[in-house]
């Protein structure tokens, strides 16, 4: 079972999977990734991907300097893959996991390791998956994660986010 999220940025995403993989303790493998916030002014800084051992790192910034851009946020793609990398192949490896991806976003996609096991993962009849994607195709690959055949694309709304975790949770 395939179970994906879509929704406005700032809908609940992240805070729903989080939710999850709460719900589901050791049975979860992955990632999620969450913004990063000056203390003083509470403005948003950048993102940090989180594993579900919890190791954390910030990988998108307004002060990197980079090649990859989102925005005003420069990308550093090997410090996302530091972490995602060897996470997600740890959850190809399991049995009885659930794989959770938040997000298949912009700046994750600037990774090609990470774009190859995302499709491997997606399309692994035995895995279970809980994955974010962006409410557009920003990427091929978004849009043939939301084509994927048996899979369910669950849109994320203010009016439905509150108890959508156990709806997700009976899927899968």
């Amino acid at each position: 079972m395939k179970v994906l999220i879509t929704g406005p940025p700032g809908v609940g995403k992240t805070t729903l999977v989080k939710r999850i993989v709460d719900k589901l303790g050791e049975r979860a493998t992955g990632f999620w990734t969450e913004e990063v916030r000056d203390r003083e002014t509470g403005r948003r800084r950048g993102f940090r991907i989180v594993t579900t051992e919890g190791k954390r790192k910030t990988f998108a910034s307004r002060t990197f300097t980079s090649k990859h851009l989102v925005g005003s946020y420069g990308v550093n793609v090997r410090y996302f893959e530091e972490l995602a990398i060897p996470i997600l192949e740890k959850a190809l490896r399991e049995k009885d996991r659930v794989v959770v991806i938040d997000e298949i976003g912009k700046m994750e996609l600037f990774s090609k390791p990470f774009r190859d096991l995302v499709r491997r993962i997606i399309y692994d009849p035995r895995l279970k998956v809980i994955a974010t994607i962006p409410i557009r195709d920003v990427h091929p690959l978004v849009a043939e994660i939301r084509r994927i055949p048996g899979s369910v694309l669950i849109e994320l709304t203010k009016e439905n986010r509150d108890f959508m975790d156990e709806e997700i949770l009976k899927l899968i």
